[in-house]
């Protein structure tokens, strides 16, 4: 009865295992479906229902088990809310921002079966075309980058497909008063200026305030 209660256990582990954190710069947190939370450290395995949030300058890399890699940044929220991938069709990612940064590079899921693939925020879900895009929720704008490949961005009775080199920004606050017919602007990538600071920001010329963005590609 042990052994069987055992391999129960360990079988019941495996499966909620979706991945690892694979690099760790701050510090950070990992809130579990039991409500414990956990000091992030590098090396930890990742489960289904986990949610990750970071502090002040922090960057945090997973990969899942099918290679999809989500880098998370700082002041961020990020759910893993399902996961089932046996290398058909029939692999399925579900993930949920929460607040703050987070850039995605899908792996077989991802081309696979790309309609099973979504990311939501709070005003939109995200569906993918194999493809590396970033989202920053900051105030009430979220902006969504694509680096390749394409992006569906669907909210209230509409949607946009953006492609790579493109940038699109929804303000949430005035998401109700959008129609199916808004035909929101993109920018080009070529108009972005680097910025030398820490979070290696990101800024486009508008004629509203700017509001920044990180891309944490790669940890130092």
């Amino acid at each position: 009865m042990l052994k069987i209660l055992l391999f129960l256990f360990l079988t019941m582990h495996t499966y909620a295992n979706i991945g690892n954190i694979m690099a760790l710069k701050g510090s950070a947190e990992i809130h579990k479906k039991s409500n414990d939370i956990l000091t992030a450290k590098s090396g930890m395995t990742i489960d289904k229902g986990d949610t990750i949030v970071t502090q002040r300058k922090t960057r945090v890399q997973v990969i899942l088990k099918d290679d999809t890699v989500i880098t998370i940044g700082s002041h961020s929220s990020f759910s893993f809310d399902t996961y089932f991938f046996d290398g058909s069709k029939k692999s399925t990612l579900s993930m949920r921002m929460n607040r703050g940064f987070f850039r995605s590079v899908t792996g077989k899921i991802g081309k696979m079966a790309p309609e099973r693939f979504k990311v939501k925020t709070s005003s939109a879900t995200i569906g993918i075309r194999g493809t590396d895009f970033s989202v920053r929720l900051q105030n009430s704008i979220e902006r969504f980058k694509c680096y390749s490949g394409g992006i569906r961005i669907t909210f209230g009775n509409t949607y946009k497909d953006i492609s790579a080199g493109e940038i699109f920004e929804l303000n949430i606050n005035t998401l109700k008063r959008w129609s199916a017919q808004t035909n929101p602007t993109t920018a080009d990538l070529s108009d972005l200026k680097e910025l030398d600071v820490a979070e290696r920001e990101i800024v486009y010329p508008r004629p509203e305030p700017v509001i920044p963005d990180g891309v944490p590609c790669q940890l130092k």
